[in-house]
């Protein structure tokens, strides 16, 4: 299955913080010592990542991140089901590290699925980002999707953001009618992610949805990355819709990027007036 990256809209780090080269460093120690502990010590991998298991215990919220971002790094499967406590850690970074090493290590559970979908409502943004990513690691299920669409509904609009970028990744069933519901939204920046997200598809299907939002959306912003999304979906008649807007929007901004000309708009023949 090929995935396709996230729109830009949604990507978000953890600004200052760095745990790999920590990590990198943590690891290569325990390998070096392990034996140290043990009268007969295990095979130096086997060895690291029973130390690393048992720094996700630690007090130290620093030690149980890089502990956890190391077992990703591993890449041992075996690892999946001690990380899946740490997804509840008091910090968010342990909590971000454990998400993104569960999905690293395409831990396939049951379980694991259930405690990822539900850190798509974590009050941390970095958190919920990490745990949309794992989730769109997997393969789409009708119940994955169940879940999301649920999701979408949440009172939250961060929830529903989240939830709609798991949608956009796993393109399960009914995934693209569910984002296109999102892009009706009552919160304006999930409406402009979903219009960008229909837009990543490249489904022409999509076209008149974001004609719509183009029209009628009272948000600019919104309209904005409409008439930015609508140059690579759709045929020639959207090409005849992006016209009409560049004369009637009062936005500047809708109006340049309505007056790009589309990228062949899927052949669209009609060309769209440019306004500087």
């Amino acid at each position: 299955m090929i995935r396709r990256p996230a729109p830009r809209l949604l990507v978000t780090t953890r600004a200052g913080l760095e745990p790999s080269l920590l990590a990198l460093w943590l690891t290569c120690s325990l390998a070096a010592t392990a034996g140290c502990y043990q009268d007969a010590p295990a095979s130096a991998p086997q060895a690291t990542m029973e130390m690393l298991i048992t720094l996700l215990g630690d007090q130290q919220a620093t030690v149980r991140l890089t502990a956890a971002e190391a077992l990703g790094k591993i890449g041992n499967r075996k690892a999946g089901p001690f990380l899946l406590p740490v997804l509840h850690d008091p910090d968010p970074g342990v909590r971000e590290a454990a998400a993104r090493s569960v999905g690293a290590l395409s831990f396939a559970g049951k379980e694991a699925e259930t405690e990822l979908v539900a850190l798509l409502a974590d009050p941390d943004a970095p958190v919920r980002h990490a745990a949309a990513q794992a989730l769109g690691m997997r393969e789409a299920t009708p119940t994955l999707t169940s879940a999301l669409t649920g999701l979408l509904i949440n009172p939250d609009p961060a929830v529903r953001q989240a939830a709609g970028h798991v949608l956009f990744l796993v393109e399960g069933h009914g995934a693209l009618q569910a984002l296109s519901n999102t892009a009706t939204d009552d919160d304006p920046m999930v409406r402009q992610w979903a219009v960008a997200a229909l837009g990543e598809t490249g489904d022409v299907r999509v076209g008149p949805v974001l004609l719509e939002r183009l029209r009628h959306d009272p948000v600019a912003s919104v309209r904005v990355e409409a008439a930015y999304r609508l140059q690579y979906v759709g045929d020639g008649s959207v090409a005849v819709g992006l016209n009409a807007i560049v004369r009637e929007d009062s936005s500047l901004d809708v109006k340049r990027w309505a007056g790009k000309s589309p990228r062949n708009s899927g052949g669209g023949s009609t060309p769209v007036q440019r306004v500087d």
